[in-house]
């Protein structure tokens, strides 16, 4: 699921795919991502980058870290009362400032994205998938359209799942 954290839009779906991630475990692959620009400032830059980290390194708690952050925005609170390493994030949030250049490219306007600033760490990904928005979700290598509740993004997960299994089955059977 590509998102910008602080998007409307992401956060809805975010809501609504949190209960079907629960229900399917490990029957899923879920993965955040973000989309290669930020449209709410610095402070989604730097959430993204928090968020990458916990899904990079404390991916047990990301879940949890997510359902709080999503009802009411409060980073510092969510982190404590999911009990991340905050050694351990501030770290990787370092690292990965450096490596993906989201403060340096931040601070030089060149590399924007009309007026948006940049956020390249799942640039490739991006740009593999046409991902132009938030929320955009993709199951199975498909880009798809559903609404953002929970039944709708179910139906549709299944429904592109089942589909790309049978695609893959009938190759097989040739």
């Amino acid at each position: 699921l590509f998102v910008m954290s602080y998007c409307p839009f992401g956060t809805q779906m975010e809501k609504g795919i949190l209960p079907v991630v629960e229900l399917l475990g490990d029957k899923i692959d879920f993965t955040v991502k973000f989309c290669d620009y930020a449209m709410h400032g610095k402070k989604e830059l730097d959430e993204q980058l928090l968020q990458y980290c916990i899904q990079e390194e404390q991916n047990d708690k990301f879940i949890d870290y997510l359902k709080c952050f999503l009802k009411e925005g409060k980073s510092d609170e969510c982190i404590k009362e999911v009990e991340i390493d905050e050694a351990k994030l501030n770290t990787c949030i370092g690292i990965a400032d450096a490596r993906y250049k989201v403060s340096e490219n931040y601070e030089d306007k060149s590399t924007w994205k009309g007026a948006y600033p940049t956020f390249n760490i799942y640039k490739e990904d991006v740009d593999k998938y046409g991902v132009s928005g938030s929320p955009t979700l993709v199951i199975n290598g498909v880009t798809a359209l559903t609404n953002r509740d929970p039944a709708s993004l179910l139906d549709a997960i299944c429904t592109v799942s089942y589909t790309h299994l049978r695609a893959h089955e009938t190759r097989h059977d040739l």
